[in-house]
């Protein structure tokens, strides 16, 4: 039918002009795959940033110290995803891979410690738009470790970014409550270190299994935090707990289960580029639930911070030929 022709026509021509046409195509020929194949790594990135986007609720509402919380979002996927790394028998490590996952799982530990007192710090609108400045210093890294100068473009979309973030906070006249100010500057480092285990674990995904990934991402953190939460147990409502229990359960095993999934069958400029939704769910969700508010010149800071760092992504994907990555 020709709406139906008019539909695919128009859907190809976004996914050129978006960067995610190349999961369609392998090595120029088109993939003989079901649609619904093509869809499922979108869809599932999709979902997953919906999810993740809840963090700060589940951090900001429950009355558990930065350890005890991030403890329960480590140990409960690390404890589900335990079994299925004993039956592949990867509960060690991959041979090869052993100390490239545990370093990866040590860094996420941090990171994860930093995401949530960062959350504690900052409000979630301000803390999720931080987070994603982790493209940008991606792109950073790789200049660092290839030895390449940066190039004309990439310092634009830095000071962009850079920009993006004093935008963000021109309502406060710059003078930033010492909360916001730490918590801020706690997220950028919590970028910076999940710029380098994202593409740890993408290449990690090249030869174990997505639910494996998820044990790995969590092991390190899971097992170090664990016993600040038993301290912190006795005095908590079981309430509370079960609540810190589903956050692990729902961000970090099935949100991040999501997010291997589509990050193994997509480049990781598509998985970057899908996964800025989680921005607007996140300012969203802090207005509707913690009552925080959204200024002209906070709006344009986002614009500004995920448009430089969709960029930085767009040109980490484009090699020397300017040919697109593949996967």
């Amino acid at each position: 039918m020709r709406w139906r022709a008019a539909a695919r026509r128009g859907f190809d021509g976004w996914n050129k002009l978006s960067g995610l046409r190349p999961l369609f195509r392998r090595g120029g020929k088109q993939m003989s795959v079901s649609r619904g194949g093509r869809a499922l790594p979108v869809l599932a990135v999709l979902s997953a940033t919906a999810i993740c986007a809840s963090s700060g609720l589940f951090i900001k509402g429950l009355p558990f110290s930065s350890i005890a919380m991030t403890s329960l979002r480590m140990t409960t996927p690390f404890l589900l995803a335990l079994p299925s790394a004993w039956r592949h028998g990867v509960l060690f490590g991959k041979p090869g891979m052993r100390k490239a996952l545990f370093v990866a799982s040590a860094l996420n530990g941090f990171r994860m410690l930093l995401f949530v007192i960062a959350f504690k710090l900052t409000s979630m609108g301000n803390a999720v738009v931080l987070l994603y400045l982790w493209p940008i210093f991606a792109l950073l890294v790789e200049s660092l470790k290839e030895k390449k100068p940066l190039g004309l473009s990439k310092v634009g979309v830095l000071l962009i970014s850079l920009f993006g973030v004093v935008v963000m906070n021109l309502h406060n006249g710059f003078a930033l409550s010492r909360s916001d100010f730490l918590g801020s500057l706690v997220m950028i480092v919590s970028a910076f270190v999940y710029a380098v285990t994202a593409v740890m674990f993408k290449k990690a995904l090249k030869e174990v299994k997505e639910v494996d990934t998820v044990f790995f991402q969590n092991a390190a953190g899971g097992i170090v935090f664990l016993p600040f939460l038993v301290a912190e147990l006795p005095g908590a409502a079981i309430a509370h707990v079960g609540l810190g229990a589903l956050y692990g359960l729902v961000v970090g095993f099935i949100g991040f289960g999501l997010i291997f999934y589509g990050m193994k069958r997509l480049t990781l400029f598509q998985y970057g580029a899908l996964s800025y939704t989680e921005v607007p769910f996140a300012v969203l969700a802090g207005i509707l639930f913690l009552g925080e508010g959204l200024t002209i010149n906070q709006m344009a800071g986002i614009l500004l911070v995920v448009g430089g760092s969709f960029l930085a992504q767009r040109l980490r994907s484009l090699p020397a030929t300017g040919a697109p990555e593949r996967g």
